[in-house]
C-alpha cells in the first residue's frame, strides 16, 4: 500500500535520523496502514479526523492513488454518517466540531471540490460556537475551564484565526476575543487578587487530582491551562486584531508565567495545575523537575512565550524561552522524564517543538535533539507501543488510552508526527496543538 522506498529515497528529509532508526520508522509506517486497510471498515467516527489527517500526509508514498482515494471516501463516509447522527456535538478541537474542520481542510487542499463540505462543517461549527456563547453573559461562564484547548474555546479559537477572511469566521473571532478579554480580568477570592483565568474544576478533573481545588485552581498547562489563551490572543494580536484590553490581557499571562517559573538544576520549570492555596502561598507548590512534554511541560509552555514574544514583537520574553528551551536541548533524554513515545506527554510531541524552534531559529541543539527523541521513538512497533501503554497505565492503577489511530495519544500521531518533523513541514496538528 504504502511505498516504502519513496520515503527513503525523498529529497525532502531534512532532519535525519540513523540508517537503523530510518528502517524502523519504515517498517512502522508500512504496519500501520496494513492495520489502517484491516480496520477501515470498522472505524470510529471520533478516529476519522486523525485518519484523514495522516492519510493527507502520505499520499505521496501511496502506490496507487485509487488504494488512497479508497481509504479517504471510507473515512469521509464514516465522518458523514458522524455528522448526521450529531456524533460530534460541541466545538472542541479534539474530537470536536473543529477538529473535523481542520481535517477536512487539509484535506480540502488537496480534493478542492470538497470545499462545500467543508463550507457546510464551517457553519455547523459557527452555530455551535454562537449557541456556546449566549452564555458568556452569565457570572458562572467565567469560572469553569472552558477557555482551554483540548475541549474550550482556544481550540477553535485557532480555527477561526485561520479563516478570517470569511465575515462570519472574522466576527465569531471578535466574540471569542471579547469573552477572553472579560476573563482575563482580576478576581478577588479569600481577600487575594488573582488570575480571572482560575477555574472550579469539573467533576471529572477532581477524580485525577490529589489535592482539594474547593476554592479552584490555577493552570499553567498547555494542553488545560492558560498556556491557549495566550497562544491565541497573541496569535490574534499580531494578526492585526485591536479590541481593547486585548494587549493587557496578553501581558498579564505572560507575566502570570514569568512570575511563576522555577528553577530546578538552572532549568526552567512551570508548577502545572495548583490550588488557590499553593498560588497564594498558603500551601506549598511544587518545585520539582517535571516531565518535559507538550501538555504540562516546560517544553510546550516555552514553545507558546516563545510564539507570543515573537507575536508581541516582545524581545525579552522571546530571547527568555530561546535561552531555556536551548538549555533543555541540551539535558540527556532521561532527564525530560518522559515514557512514552506518543505526542501528548511523550517524546515525539517534545520533538515537534524542538524541530519547530529549528525552523525559525536554524538552531543545531534543537535539530539534533529533535531527531534524538524520534529516533526512541521509532523503537515501537505497534505491538510495542502497547505493551508499553498497558505497563503504564497497570503500574499507576489507571486506564490506558492508547489507541492506534488517535494523534494525540495513539501510535497514527507518531508515525505522522515523525514524518513532518522529518521534513520540516509542519501540519494542522501542529496547529491544533498550538505549537505555531
Amino acid at each position: 500500500m504504502i511505498d516504502l522506498n519513496k520515503i527513503k529515497n525523498c529529497s525532502n528529509i531534512r532532519i535525519k535520523l540513523s540508517e537503523e532508526s530510518f528502517d524502523h520508522y519504515l517498517l512502522n509506517v508500512g504496519e500501520y496502514f496494513t492495520a489502517l486497510e484491516k480496520d477501515i471498515s470498522k472505524i470510529k467516527p471520533s478516529e476519522t479526523m486523525d485518519v484523514i489527517a495522516a492519510l493527507v500526509s502520505f499520499r505521496e508514498y501511496f502506490y496507487s492513488e485509487s488504494e488512497w482515494e479508497r481509504l479517504t471516501l471510507q473515512s469521509l463516509d464514516v465522518l458523514r454518517k458522524g455528522l448526521n447522527k450529531s456524533f460530534f456535538y460541541d466545538t472542541a478541537i479534539f474530537y470536536g466540531m473543529a477538529h473535523v474542520a481542520y481535517s477536512v481542510y487539509a484535506l480540502s487542499s488537496q480534493v478542492p471540490k470538497i470545499k462545500p463540505f467543508l463550507q457546510g462543517i464551517n457553519d455547523v461549527l459557527l452555530n455551535k460556537l454562537s449557541d456556546c456563547l449566549k452564555s458568556a453573559d452569565k457570572e458562572e461562564f467565567y469560572t469553569t475551564g472552558n477557555y482551554e484547548v483540548i475541549k474550550g474555546l482556544s481550540g477553535p479559537f485557532r480555527y477561526l484565526l485561520d479563516n478570517t477572511d470569511d465575515n462570519q469566521m472574522n466576527e465569531m473571532t471578535k466574540q471569542v476575543i471579547n469573552v477572553f478579554i472579560k476573563r482575563s480580568k482580576d478576581i478577588t477570592i479569600l481577600d487575594h487578587k488573582i488570575t480571572g483565568w482560575h477555574y472550579y474544576p469539573s467533576s471529572m478533573e477532581k477524580r485525577y487530582m490529589a489535592e482539594d481545588a474547593s476554592n479552584g485552581c490555577i493552570n499553567y498547562g498547555v494542553s488545560h491551562g492558560m498556556g491557549g489563551p495566550l497562544a491565541v490572543l497573541s496569535m490574534a494580536y499580531h494578526k492585526g486584531f485591536d479590541a481593547e484590553g486585548l494587549k493587557d490581557a496578553i501581558d498579564g499571562l505572560i507575566s502570570e508565567y514569568m512570575n511563576a517559573v522555577y528553577y530546578a538544576n538552572d532549568i526552567a520549570y512551570w508548577p502545572g495545575r495548583i490550588t488557590l492555596e499553593q498560588h497564594i502561598g498558603q500551601e506549598k507548590s511544587p518545585d520539582t523537575p517535571n516531565a518535559m512534554s507538550w501538555c504540562y511541560g516546560s517544553v510546550g509552555i516555552l514553545r507558546v512565550l516563545y510564539m507570543a514574544g515573537v507575536f508581541m514583537s516582545n524581545d525579552r520574553v522571546k530571547q527568555f524561552a530561546l535561552d531555556e528551551l536551548l538549555k533543555i536541548a541540551k539535558l540527556d533524554l532521561p532527564s525530560y522524564l518522559l515514557s512514552q513515545p506518543i505526542v501528548c506527554h511523550g517524546y515525539v510531541g517534545t520533538a515537534i517543538i524542538l524541530s519547530l524552534m529549528y525552523i525559525d531559529t536554524g538552531r543545531e541543539e534543537f535539530k539534533l535533539k529533535a531527531a534524538e527523541m524520534v529516533e526512541s521513538g521509532t523503537a515501537f512497533n505497534i505491538e510495542r507501543f502497547f505493551e508499553n501503554a498497558h505497563h503504564i497505565a497497570a503500574s499507576n492503577n489507571t486506564e490506558t488510552l492508547a489507541t492506534t489511530h488517535d494523534h494525540l495519544e495513539g501510535f497514527n500521531g507518531i508515525i505522522h508526527s515523525t514524518l513532518s518533523i522529518m521534513k520540516c513541514i509542519p501540519s494542522e496538528n501542529e496547529k491544533r496543538l498550538l505549537m505555531l
